[in-house]
Formats: structure tokens, sequence, C-alpha cells
């Protein structure tokens, strides 16, 4: 009994040790998000998007039988996203894959307008309407909701493809 106890304890230990070490190492650096004026915060947004096009192109290729619909993904306008969806009798990876690239632009979006607010103001994203900027990028759960409800179909995407993709956990990382 004594030695089942100490190996559950042991293992404990362990497992919490490993888990501080990849919180560590999921630390973001709000350095690399800064920039020096609102032109630059501009052109980093442009470029965020011309990344997820060559990202979607290339999980296009990659998973090619995921996709019904081959076409480039329209970055300028993310309400076509459903149009893109992965077929919900992909494969579990495909899938997982999928929500990598989405999740990871979007996170990339918000930790640099949320690491440059003061700048955001003037911020222009293609097809987003009249938004305040300064709100939406205030916090994970208000650009949440302007992803979800108001600047893409990523919602239905994940629907019609029946698999979730955590968006929210993605934007608190």
């Amino acid at each position: 009994m004594k030695l089942f106890l100490a190996s559950t304890v042991l293992t404990a230990v362990m497992l919490s040790a490993c888990s501080a070490n990849e919180q560590e190492k999921s630390a973001v650096n709000s350095q690399s998000y800064q920039v020096a004026d609102a032109t630059t915060l501009q052109q980093r947004f442009e470029q965020l998007n011309q990344k997820l096009a060559n990202d979607f192109a290339q999980l296009k290729k990659m998973e090619s039988l995921a996709f019904s619909d081959q076409s480039a993904l329209d970055v300028t306008n993310l309400k076509t996203l459903n149009q893109h969806f992965v077929a919900n009798t992909a494969l579990k990876s495909s899938k997982v894959a999928y929500c990598d690239v989405m999740n990871g632009h979007f996170a990339e979006m918000y930790r640099l307008g949320h690491f440059n607010l003061a700048m955001v103001k003037d911020l222009k994203l293609p097809n987003a309407g009249q938004e305040d900027w300064s709100q939406v990028f205030s916090n994970a759960d208000q650009f949440y909701d302007f992803i979800i409800n108001r600047y893409t179909t990523y919602k239905q995407a994940q629907e019609t493809m029946q698999y979730g993709c955590n968006l929210k956990a993605a934007l608190s990382n």
C-alpha cells in the first residue's frame, strides 16, 4: 500500500512539473506584437491576412480530400469562410489542422490589436463594417464575439464539419 501511495505522489509531482513547463513555454511575448505607428499596425494586419491565404492554400493542398471546394479563400471577406469547410466525414486530423490554421490566425489578430490598443482606432479590416476597435480588442471575449458573430462565418464552418475548434481557448493562450 505504501508503495502504491508513494508512486501516486511521485507521478502527481512529475505531471505537475511537466504542466508548469508547458505553461511557461506558452507565455506570449507582448513586445513582438507592439508596433511604432498605425501605418505599421495596418501593414501587420495585411501581412496576417496574406499569411492566412498562404496557410489555408497549403492546408487545402495537404488535406485535399477533406475539402469539397478547392478554390482560394478570400481573406478580404471571411464571411465566405463557411464555403471552405472541412467535410464532416473527414478524419479528425484534418479537422484539427483546419482549427489550428484558423485559431492561430485569429489569436495572432487578437494579440496584434490587443497589444496596440492605442493605435487600433484607425484600423481598417476588410468587410468589417463600423466597429469600435478599442472595444473589440479590449479582451478575448469581445474579440471572440466579433469573430464568431460579425466578421466571419467560422461558427457555421465548425457546425458543418461537426467539430468545434475552441477559439476561446486559443485566444486565452
